[in-house]
Order: C-alpha cells, then sequence, then structure tokens
C-alpha cells in the first residue's frame, strides 16, 4: 500500500509544550549562569562538578543496595580474606 506523501501545510504551525520540553528550558536557563560561574572560576566548577557526579554516582548505588537489601533480606561483605560481615533483617513475630 503506498503512503500519500507529508504536505508541510498539513503541520500544525505551534506544536504543543510538554512537562518535559518546559523543564528542559528551565533546566538550560539555569545553567547558563552556573556555566559562566564555572568558566571564571575554573578550580571551583571542577570541584563542583567532580562532588555533584560523585554524589549522583553514589546516590544511583545506594538505591540499588537499598532495594537489594529489601529484596534479598539479608546483605553480606567480604573484607579481604579475613572478615566476612553479613547483615540480616530479623523477623518480627508481632501476631497479635
Amino acid at each position: 500500500m503506498i503512503k500519500p506523501q507529508h504536505d508541510p501545510r498539513d503541520r500544525p504551525l505551534i506544536e504543543q509544550p510538554t512537562w518535559r520540553s518546559i523543564l528542559v528550558s528551565y533546566a538550560l536557563v539555569a545553567a547558563v549562569p552556573l556555566l559562566l560561574w564555572a568558566i571564571s572560576n575554573l578550580l571551583a566548577g571542577t570541584v563542583t562538578l567532580v562532588g555533584v557526579t560523585a554524589l549522583a554516582i553514589g546516590g544511583r548505588h545506594a538505591y540499588k543496595l537499598r532495594r537489594c537489601f529489601y529484596r534479598c533480606q539479608k546483605l553480606t561483605f567480604q573484607l579481604g580474606e579475613i572478615a566476612q560481615i553479613t547483615i540480616t533483617q530479623l523477623p518480627t513475630d508481632d501476631a497479635n
């Protein structure tokens, strides 16, 4: 089956904004002064960028660790070949 060609006049002139496009535009407006500050203060901007990146990565790992703990009910850490630490959640017998 042959599809008809798209006519440019069929497309609406103004597209309806979505929440995502609105948030992206506000983030870009907020990023301009931050980028200007980071360029003018190179050391402080680099330290801030590294700190924010470390917090984002650490937050993702902490979220995964928490989700794993609640799913498996146990975490085990191996400290070399010397020790092994296991953290478990004890069951409660609160049958009322």
